[in-house]
């Protein structure tokens, strides 16, 4: 009997500004948890979890906390930083963003295939939630190296070159919040 593939990384995006929702929109609270801490729990199962962050949140032990570089320099500079830091040996990875309205959904989704992007019901790809090979991702990254680097680049740059298939899902799984609304919504759906 063939033993079940390991589990593979998180990389969770958690650096933004948060402009848009006005505070630190990771901070907000569904049903007594914050959105980070909610992402946290999601990814709990993962072999190795990263979180590239600026929050200062408490997070849970064994979780490696890095930056991006250049400070706010986007997500693809984190999602950079995260694979720097994920072990040699990690096969692949999460890649999830720390602003979703139901990680768990997101992160099931994720785990429901072998590599690919989640996409709302339109196809339109979710670049920040995906499963990802690492080896593609760093080779990848060190072209992006070569070219000028990751900060200011747009993910798609960076996971929109892996040719990664495009996997449709629920819209609970792909939501995020990026607006005071948007979370007013999620409170109110169970």
């Amino acid at each position: 009997m063939a033993l079940p593939p390991p589990p593979p990384a998180a990389i969770v995006i958690a650096g933004g500004r948060s402009s848009r929702f006005g505070s630190d929109k990771l901070l907000a609270k569904v049903d007594g948890r914050t959105l980070l801490q909610r992402t946290m729990e999601a990814v709990g199962g993962c072999a190795t979890v990263v979180l590239v962050s600026a929050t200062n949140e408490t997070v849970p032990r064994g979780v490696v906390t890095v930056s991006e570089y250049p400070r706010w320099g986007g997500p693809c500079a984190g999602i950079a930083a995260g694979v720097a830091a994920l072990p040699e040996t990690a096969a692949e990875t999460l890649i999830v963003s720390a602003d979703l309205a139901r990680p768990d959904r997101a992160v099931a989704a994720l785990h429901a295939i072998a590599s690919g992007v989640l996409a709302d019901q339109d196809g339109n790809a979710q670049w920040l939630i995906a499963r990802v090979p690492v080896a593609a991702l760093r080779a990848q990254l060190a072209e992006l190296d070569a070219s000028g680097g990751t900060a200011g680049r747009p993910v798609r740059a960076l996971i929109g070159h892996l040719g990664l298939p495009i996997v449709r899902a629920h819209r609970d799984a792909v939501a995020d919040i990026d607006e005071r609304h948007d979370l007013e919504r999620v409170k109110e759906r169970p």
